[in-house]
């Protein structure tokens, strides 16, 4: 009686022993999810007051741990080189060559260098533009063995002008030398030659008064043509007279 009334307190000594533990471990339990849901929310207070993104709360006690992906960046990682910019166009293009200048279908330029030195080595004496032209032209006879043709043109202009034109009826297969004299006011007198379509078949060559067309040869027509002698003044006013001669 007395043995199984013992018996019977031993088990129930040890039932309630195990009901305390496991009260206690429920408690402390308890107590531990508290503290950690504690301090989770100061976490996120001090996230918030800092204004940044709070990281991600811890798994409570004895829950399965989770892992973040974070997406790769598109950021240029530390120590690579960032991808080149396009290159800049150039800021001055390549110069472009001119057009080359038109040649004339009707006429063309003799060269003869035997023609330069009547027209170097004359000097102006009369002082009247019509006489000192003539006297010019004359002194390249024997060279050219040309005759003048017509009468000899005169006119007046200023560097201010408009250049002024005179005809020239050229003949086929016929070659001509214009010559001209300027008064003392000009300083720069100019001649050119054109065709019938506006080409330029030969001008001089010098910054004088006295310019000859050419100045070492003579402009020479294979067809008949309506050509023009274009006068022009690049410095200085005055008188001018002009004379063709051919053959």
């Amino acid at each position: 009686m007395r043995r199984g009334t013992a018996r019977m307190y031993l088990a129930r000594f040890a039932l309630a022993t195990r009901t305390l533990r496991a009260l206690r471990c429920r408690v402390m339990g308890n107590r531990a999810r508290s503290a950690f849901l504690l301090m989770g929310g100061a976490t996120l207070c001090v996230w918030a007051c800092a204004g940044e993104q709070p990281p991600p709360p811890m798994p409570p006690p004895g829950a399965p741990a989770t892992v973040q992906v974070t997406p790769p960046s598109s950021a240029v990682p530390v120590g690579s080189a960032a991808p080149s910019a396009a290159p800049e166009a150039s800021a001055s293009a390549a110069p472009v060559a001119p057009p080359p200048a038109p040649t004339s279908t009707v006429a063309n330029a003799k060269s003869d260098s035997s023609w330069a030195p009547c027209h170097q080595s004359y000097k102006a004496t009369a002082k009247e533009v019509s006489k000192d032209v003539a006297a010019m032209a004359k002194g390249c006879e024997k060279l050219t063995k040309m005759k003048v043709i017509g009468k000899t043109a005169t006119g007046k202009q200023a560097d201010q002008d408009q250049p002024q034109t005179l005809p020239l009826d050229a003949k086929a297969n016929h070659c001509y030398r214009v010559y001209a004299q300027a008064t003392d006011g000009i300083k720069d007198l100019d001649i050119a030659v054109k065709d019938s379509a506006g080409v330029i078949v030969g001008q001089d060559s010098t910054d004088d008064p006295s310019p000859v067309v050419m100045e070492d040869g003579a402009v020479c027509f294979t067809k008949d043509d309506k050509a023009s002698i274009v006068v022009s003044v690049g410095m200085g006013s005055g008188s001018y007279a002009v004379q063709v001669w051919g053959d």
